[in-house]
């Protein structure tokens, strides 16, 4: 499900989104949606074509082209109330000004940031499957555009993001990949380990022939977060 856009970035790969709120989308966001350690994909724009029958069948999700998604994951949630802090008389309560001015209600907003770890593409086939592309992790060479909408990522897309094969190397069976570590490694973010570790745990379940692996990675963080935090 879509649960928002993006409104600002801080960098070529870290980015503020905000949630839709009440009465901006027929189904509301509810918390869940956005928890920290959520994997999210965000469509990147192409150019458009001349074709009107091409951009209706893109709309309508029956296009057979190819479509590039960058994947990132929540890591932060801000709470904006812009009134906080202002004091003084209150002609109206909360119920009178929601019905009454529900431009105010707008107002206040949560904003999440998300860090992207990764592109993918994919695309749907005529008999209406899904066939990915392409993966890789790490920076992306395309940034996104303001106004890009958040959709969140279920189990199977999440697996198709950490499961492939190298494109150098063609024989090889399918792995388990988190070529993103060291990208999430070199960032100064103290909720950042954090949401390693959730990571890791979401791969757990959703690979549990690479237990013993996943393990391994998972004590390193955790040791590096213990080691971080008592300096």
């Amino acid at each position: 499900m879509f649960i928002g856009k993006i409104v600002k970035s801080d960098s070529h790969i870290n980015y503020v989104c905000q949630i839709y709120g009440p009465r901006e989308v027929e189904v509301e966001p509810a918390p869940e949606d956005y928890a920290f350690g959520r994997f999210v994909r965000i469509a990147v724009r192409a150019r458009q074509g001349d074709d009107p029958e091409a951009e209706l069948h893109r709309v309508l999700g029956m296009s057979t082209e190819p479509r590039t998604y960058a994947v990132g994951v929540i890591y932060d949630t801000i709470l904006l109330n812009p009134t906080f802090g202002s004091l003084g008389p209150r002609l109206s309560n909360e119920t009178q000004v929601e019905l009454f001015s529900p431009d105010y209600i707008a107002e206040r907003a949560v904003l999440i940031y998300v860090m992207v770890l990764g592109m993918m593409q994919e695309r749907t086939t005529p008999e209406g499957r899904t066939e990915v592309l392409a993966i890789k992790h790490g920076v992306p060479l395309l940034s996104l555009e303001l106004g890009s909408e958040i959709e969140t990522m279920d189990d199977e897309q999440v697996r198709a993001f950490h499961f492939f094969s190298d494109p150098d190397r063609p024989d090889e069976p399918p792995y388990l990949h988190m070529g993103y570590l060291p990208h999430i490694i070199a960032q100064r973010n103290s909720l950042l380990p954090m949401v390693t570790l959730c990571i890791i745990d979401q791969l757990e379940r959703l690979f549990p022939q690479n237990l013993s692996l996943l393990s391994i990675v998972k004590r390193n963080f955790a040791w590096r977060l213990k080691v971080e935090t008592t300096g």
